[in-house]
């Protein structure tokens, strides 16, 4: 018998979920004691979004929007936000070492420094960047590496900067255009991947939140993924991985096609009821099967899950099972050591797929009736 991906818990009435401040603060307190900002960063941390200062400061900042009098260690998260985006990356960054997604450290940093300073100088740098990505054919086009996450960048801008539009949008009119010249048969590493961080869902997200007139062009896109979902709810990885269990987590599976879908619902009107449909099944995939064993994070973890279940009692459960408690005990009482070891490749304090920051986010969004995923649909 194979052995699950999954936990099953025999008895969820003996699980507890504090109030839900004490557990943020408590994650944000972690990290500035153990991941405080530094003067220089070492190339090998700097990850862009992914992993790194650039993506606690703008972990921080949205703390700081979303809770603007929240106190962590005696300072405003705007202060925390401002300390890690403003030590030294070193005189030799340069774009292209991850691709040109939210894990490149050169394009996430010019784009979060941009929007904490609000300096339009800052901007101007940032789409100095923008452009070479812009003059290389072969960067991908998904989300993580490729120009989908540059999307995402240029919106970050447009968002935080006020006055920047006219200087960020005919930058999104270009990368957006490559794009779709590029679809509708999008492919990375040889295989045309269906999911929010690799995939065509994921493509389709960045380019109708940041261009919603572009829906009419990736409807049929958004269609033909309806048309993919499994039987049981799921979708696969990849086109042509064929129909049997596969990954039930953010970056692949049932999880971030329903985040995904749920944002572009709005812009999708011939597609409601269909999307709707979906959404129901696929969260009865993620109740079945969504308790991760990996470490709870958000990228691949129950914390991603638990974000695309509805308010009420399984998101509820779900949050139980990953608060800093519960962990700690399932991890000391499984003897095989495989119940929610680290799942972060050895990055820790990733702000995406190590526990604290994950649990800092989840934490700050998880009473919203449509929570959004950082670094993804959260502006």
């Amino acid at each position: 018998m194979m052995e699950t991906r999954y936990v099953v818990i025999k008895d969820p009435s003996l699980l507890t979920l504090a109030n839900t401040d004490t557990y943020l603060t408590a994650a944000l307190e972690d990290i500035v004691a153990n991941y405080p900002p530094r003067s220089r960063y070492p190339h090998e941390v700097l990850q862009g979004l992914w992993s790194g200062p650039t993506g606690m400061a703008y972990l921080l900042l949205q703390v700081s929007a979303h809770r603007p009098e929240l106190v962590i260690s005696g300072q405003p998260a705007f202060h925390w936000a401002q300390g890690y985006i403003s030590g030294s990356r070193g005189h030799n960054l340069r774009l292209g070492c991850h691709g040109c997604g939210i894990a490149d450290e050169k394009l996430a940093f010019d784009a979060v420094r941009a929007a904490i300073s609000k300096d339009i100088t800052h901007v101007r740098a940032f789409l100095s960047s923008v452009e070479q990505v812009l003059a290389v054919k072969e960067f991908p086009d998904e989300h993580l590496f490729g120009r989908a996450g540059t999307l995402y960048l240029l919106r970050i801008v447009r968002h935080w900067v006020p006055g920047s539009n006219s200087l960020v949008d005919p930058a999104i009119a270009e990368v957006s255009n490559t794009i779709l010249n590029n679809g509708p048969n999008w492919i990375w590493h040889g295989r045309r991947y269906l999911g929010a961080v690799h995939g065509d869902v994921g493509i389709v997200v960045q380019l109708v939140l940041t261009s919603p007139e572009l829906a009419p062009r990736v409807e049929p896109v958004v269609e033909r993924l309806l048309g993919m979902q499994l039987a049981d709810g799921n979708w696969p990885s990849a086109e042509g991985t064929g129909t049997g269990k596969g990954l039930v987590q953010f970056c692949h599976g049932a999880p971030g096609v329903i985040t995904s879908l749920l944002s572009l619902r709005p812009h999708f009107p011939a597609l409601q009821e269909k999307i709707d449909a979906a959404v129901k099944k696929g969260r009865e995939c993620i109740w079945l099967e969504g308790l991760l064993k990996k470490e709870p994070n958000l990228c691949h973890g129950i914390f991603g899950n638990a974000l695309a279940l509805p308010p009420g009692g399984q998101r509820e459960l779900f949050l139980k099972v990953a608060t800093p408690e519960n962990v700690a005990k399932m991890k000391a009482s499984d003897a095989t050591g495989k119940v929610f070891e680290r799942a972060d490749y050895g990055r820790s304090y990733s702000t995406l797929t190590s526990y604290t920051p994950c649990a800092a986010w989840t934490w700050l969004v998880c009473e919203e009736e449509d929570p959004k995923i950082l670094g993804y649909n959260d502006i």
